[in-house]
C-alpha cells in the first residue's frame, strides 16, 4: 500500500514539475509561439497563389500617391502574480506603442494585477482579463504590477526602453 502511494505521489510531482517548467518556458516565450496566441510563431497562414482565372491587375491611377508607413509598434504580454512573458521591450523614440496585457487565469491569486508607471495605470486587471494600452513612446516607462488586494508591489516590472535608433 505504502508503494503505490509513493508511486502516486511520484506521478503527481512530475506532472506538477512540468506544467511549471511548461509555464517557466512559454511566459519566456522560448516554446517557438507568442504568449497570448495559440499557433507557433512561424507557422504561416496558406494563401492561395493567384491563378490567370482570378489574376487582378490594377488600372494605374493618374496620380500615384506614396504615404509613409505607419509608426507603431504592437506588445503583447501574458503576466501574473510572479512572472511576465517579457520584461524589456526596446521602443524607437516617437513611436505609437499599443501595450496589451493578458493576466492569465493561473497563478494570479490576489485579487488581480494593477500596473502602473510614472504617466499611465491600468486599473485593475482581472485573472483571464486583458487590458489595452496606447501611449507615444517619448521617454522610458517602467510599468510596476502592485497586486489588487494588498496593493503591495509583485517582484518584476516592464520597462519600455526609449531608443533614438
Amino acid at each position: 500500500m505504502l508503494k503505490k502511494l509513493f508511486f502516486v505521489f511520484a506521478g503527481l510531482l512530475t506532472v506538477v514539475l512540468a506544467l511549471l517548467v511548461f509555464r517557466f518556458f512559454y511566459l519566456k516565450g522560448m516554446l517557438g509561439f507568442q504568449p497570448g496566441q495559440g499557433t507557433p510563431a512561424s507557422e504561416t497562414t496558406n494563401q492561395p497563389s493567384p491563378s490567370s482565372s482570378t489574376a487582378f491587375s490594377p488600372q494605374p491611377s493618374a496620380t500615384p500617391t506614396i504615404s509613409p508607413a505607419p509608426r507603431g509598434k504592437r506588445v503583447e504580454i501574458d503576466v501574473d502574480d510572479t512572472a511576465a512573458g517579457m520584461y524589456s521591450v526596446d521602443v524607437k523614440a516617437g513611436t505609437k506603442v499599443t501595450f496589451i496585457l493578458n493576466v492569465v487565469s493561473f497563478n494570479v491569486l490576489h485579487g488581480g494585477l494593477d500596473f502602473r508607471s510614472q504617466l499611465i495605470s491600468t486599473g485593475v486587471i482581472l485573472s483571464g482579463q486583458s487590458r489595452t494600452i496606447q501611449f507615444t513612446a517619448n521617454n522610458t516607462l517602467i510599468f510596476t504590477p502592485y497586486y489588487a488586494d494588498s496593493n503591495t508591489p509583485a517582484p518584476y516590472t516592464i520597462r519600455f526602453n526609449v531608443t533614438s535608433e
